[in-house]
């Protein structure tokens, strides 16, 4: 495979395109905004793949990535905030980590997150991983042993400084709490070791200012530049063992344990096969998606960390909001956090699946989760566009007229098309690249509301057709079962990335061949749109299965 170039951006063969999802924290049971970091980042991988050669179904029937794609999701298992949710549980952490690690694996496995590598902090190989990077710190001389007094959100496992910590008192308490967050933080002085992450203010800025595009939206960008503009401390990389036992060793060093940020940064090589030394060939990450609050460790630490240890710098960090439920922001106090399995069992896993990038695709603003809003998104967009389009043109009724005129074995060639269908035409035609500039902008939900307005244009124009009138000539029932199949097929195309299964039924219902189901197979040799040379009949077909069954 040659190199493949999508919106401007450009990656070649003999590196693999690499897509991580934020490791998810084992404290607590996985809850819808884990889930949309799962789907964004399977929704990244999958579009590369599709822009790129497209995928092939396996022996068990499901569609991994390809060996040019690397994707890793996974759990962060070690830090004082677990170790204290097992105490109060009654339970030694790694149980605690064991148990709840597999109901993200199970999650991603629900949701159909095409994953390469499922990775936890406790395993084995991330233990050699981080204790090589630690080693590489060390000798390159990034690595001291200091004093360190300072504000410790257990919650967040962060240290913050004085400007960002704020006294709050409520209900006669006094406390003191992240201003970013609202998490409460502990003061805490203490012996740990120290990055020297201020000797990286000037080349962390000169990356940044040198890559505008390099953090994902643009607000963010302008939040981390100011950030390492207005100065950088040295960052505590230990905790003392005898306050936190729950974590990987210093090495060399038994009385400390690793701080659970660089620990769980780490991961993102470990699951690409680093063992220390030179890179593994899937990096640097393409992109790294991340939840808006944990923007810094990823935007700031972690290139800092990679430059010191001598490492390529990824090339995304893709920072998306929270999600907010019936306006109100979730909670376990409050009891509104959405759970993410019963609502892929209700509704289908593409439908949450596409909900989840049209709603939380703006990647800005915080998203609102209501089932109401659901239900109608379904019911309009999925159920009233794209699966009524594909169940009225092919329609028994509509194809037999087609087939009467069709020649015997032979596939019915495609209709001349005249002046009353060039909007529709000038639609479809326009389609893939206006998709493909906001996938490469990471504008997600921009993408899907391309794509619903030409599902929108093609139901009125066959609406005007009427291909189901007696009184229509039945080159008017080709032009318009032909226009509407070619929309549909551009348009089941594109979403393959967000609605995979659903998209394969609509595909097959189509006469798709497999290899016709690329990005390139969209455009023609001058890169503009190709339309089938035929139009596809069902001779003696029955009515067609719903793509988006009802909900009871």
């Amino acid at each position: 495979m040659v190199g493949a170039a999508i919106g401007g951006r450009r990656w070649v063969s003999n590196k693999p395109y690499y897509v991580t999802t934020p490791i998810f924290y084992v404290n607590a049971e996985p809850h819808i905004g884990h889930l949309h970091s799962d789907v964004l980042a399977d929704v990244l991988c999958r579009y590369q793949t599709l822009r790129t050669g497209g995928w092939t179904r396996n022996a068990n029937g499901v569609y991994p990535p390809p060996t040019h794609a690397q994707f890793a999701t996974g759990t962060d298992e070690h830090g004082m905030k677990v170790q204290r949710v097992a105490e109060s549980q009654n339970v030694s952490p790694r149980a605690l980590c064991d148990r709840v690690s597999q109901r993200f694996r199970a999650l991603a496995d629900e949701a159909n997150i095409a994953y390469t590598r499922f990775i936890r902090t406790t395993d084995s190989d991330h233990a050699v991983a981080v204790a090589s990077f630690w080693q590489s710190l060390v000798d390159r001389g990034h690595v001291y042993l200091g004093q360190h007094e300072g504000w410790y959100a257990v919650s967040d496992e962060a240290f913050y400084p004085d400007a960002q910590v704020r006294q709050v008192t409520r209900d006669g308490e006094t406390w003191h709490e992240s201003i970013e967050t609202g998490q409460r933080v502990e003061w805490t002085a203490e012996t740990n070791y120290k990055f020297r992450l201020s000797a990286f203010q000037a080349p962390l800025l000169a990356w940044l200012e040198a890559n505008p595009r390099v953090v994902q939206p643009r607000g963010m960008y302008e939040r981390v530049l100011s950030e390492v503009r207005e100065g950088l401390s040295d960052l505590s990389i230990s905790r003392p063992r005898a306050r936190l036992h729950w974590g990987i060793p210093v090495p060399n060093d038994a009385e400390h344990t690793m701080y659970v940020w660089v620990d769980a940064l780490i991961n993102y090589l470990t699951a690409v096969g680093y063992t220390g030394g030179a890179p593994p060939p899937a990096w640097p990450a393409d992109v790294h998606v991340v939840g808006k609050d944990i923007v810094r460790f990823h935007a700031i630490y972690w290139p800092a960390l990679l430059m010191a240890a001598g490492l390529p710098l990824p090339h995304t960090v893709v920072a998306h909001a929270h999600w907010t439920v019936e306006r109100s922001k979730m909670s376990k106090s409050r009891g509104n956090s959405v759970n993410p399995f019963e609502a892929l069992a209700k509704y289908g896993t593409d439908t949450i699946r596409c909900f989840l990038m049209r709603a939380g695709g703006n990647l800005s603003s915080d998203a609102d989760y209501s089932e109401a809003q659901l239900q109608e998104f379904q019911r309009k967009y999925l159920q009233g566009q794209l699966g009524n389009l594909l169940s009225r043109v092919l329609a028994p009724k509509i194809q037999a007229r087609l087939v009467e005129h069709a020649v015997p074995d032979a596939p019915l060639a495609a209709p001349a098309l005249v002046e009353a269908d060039a909007a529709l035409v000038e639609a479809i035609a326009a389609l893939p690249a206006r998709f493909d500039a906001h996938m490469d902008a990471f504008e997600l939900s921009r993408a899907l509301q391309a794509v619903f307005e030409v599902l929108a244009l093609a139901n009125e124009y066959v609406q005007r057709a009427a291909p189901w009138s007696p009184a229509t000539p039945v080159d008017g029932v080709h032009r318009a079962v032909h226009l509407a199949c070619e929309a549909l097929r551009v348009c089941g195309v594109l979403l393959q990335a967000i609605m995979p299964d659903a998209m394969d039924r609509l595909l097959n219902a189509l006469q798709v061949a497999p290899a016709e189901r690329t990005f390139a197979a969209l455009l023609g040799a001058d890169g503009a749109w190709s339309t089938r040379a035929h139009t596809p009949v069902r001779a003696g077909a029955t009515k067609i299965a719903p793509l988006f069954p009802r909900v009871p």
